[in-house]
């Protein structure tokens, strides 16, 4: 009788009320969801880059969700179901390689676990530290809030891919993007 308690104790337990205790970081998601899920030879590798992504280490995730905006910060951190990263992981998107033929979700072959999904929401939902903006040398970036139709670009302190201190505000005319002078204010 006691076999049969201790196994629907450890039965119960396996029934989904544990939580996760695995780091939502860049660092945790890239190594143990991203690669292994997405960074296949023919996907999303250093090989293929496919569309312009690549999750094979943590500087192309960085770079890929800065710069694809999978990750809108700080606009998706509000509602992370809503970013493109967590759509193209559950419902699909739009097909890049073949417009109009409707949602792809990814992986193409395999959908990535659900917990797995909510980790990356729960990081996506504390900011996607590691993954707001892409350093450069001098260790500042690029940081663009749109209010209405008025968007203000500001060169932030960019370490780690993290934002930090705003240097400085561009002026009306200015921007600064991570394809044109990334860390810097220049012309439009």
């Amino acid at each position: 009788m006691k076999r049969l308690v201790a196994l629907g104790a450890v039965l119960a337990s396996a029934c989904g009320n544990a939580t996760d205790d695995r780091p939502a970081t860049l660092e945790y998601i890239t190594q143990t969801i991203l690669a292994p899920s997405c960074a296949s030879a023919e996907c999303h590798s250093a090989f293929k880059r496919q569309v312009g992504d690549q999750f094979d280490t943590v500087d192309a995730t960085r770079r890929t969700i800065v710069g694809n905006q999978l990750v809108a910060f700080p606009d998706d951190v509000s509602d992370p179901a809503h970013s493109f990263l967590i759509q193209t992981l559950t419902v699909g998107t739009p097909s890049i390689l073949y417009p109009g033929e409707g949602n792809v979700r990814m992986p193409f072959d395999s959908p990535i676990p659900d917990a797995d999904v909510q980790l990356i929401e729960a990081w996506i939902a504390d900011g996607a530290p590691g993954a707001q903006c892409l350093p450069n040398a001098e260790q500042r970036g690029c940081l663009a809030t749109t209010v209405g139709s008025v968007t203000t670009y500001k060169v932030v302190e960019c370490v780690g891919g993290t934002i930090g201190a705003i240097v400085t505000v561009c002026p009306g005319d200015q921007s600064c993007t991570i394809e044109r002078g990334n860390g810097q204010c220049l012309a439009r």
